[in-house]
């Protein structure tokens, strides 16, 4: 299996940074997700979350905006990582907010309850 790694695009659209770690297992998505078809977007990083053989991943999630339709594609990230922790592997998820956007934080507090998991928040500066 192969590392991950996508540019952050910032044209008409937005998408964010990606770095997943085959090696590691740490994986990050970084960065605001404003995306006219965040489904093929996403489906790709999900595509390698389910190939993901590894132990553990450690996934944090540092997004300073996204649209409702990449919210949709964000979801369907973390539903696998929760059908990893379900098949025994060690699943961390940290998802850092800008300090001063309780939205955000709000917005993955609503993922965690969807699918059930606990994730860390981390506030942060943002600058």
């Amino acid at each position: 299996m192969e590392n991950l790694h996508l540019k952050e695009q910032r044209d008409i659209y937005f998408s964010p940074e990606v770095n997943f770690s085959a090696e590691t297992g740490v994986c990050e998505v970084a960065g605001e997700s404003y995306l006219e078809d965040a489904f093929l977007f996403y489906e790709i990083l999900q595509n390698w979350i389910d190939a993901y053989e590894g132990n553990a991943i450690f996934f944090k999630f540092k997004l300073t905006y996204f649209n409702t339709s990449s919210s949709k594609g964000i979801l369907n990230i973390i539903k696998a990582l929760r059908r990893k922790f379900d098949e025994g592997k060690d699943v961390t998820v940290i998802w850092y907010y800008p300090q001063e956007n309780q939205d955000l934080l709000m917005e993955g507090e609503d993922f965690m309850s969807d699918v059930d998991m606990q994730f860390s928040f981390v506030p942060y500066q943002f600058e």
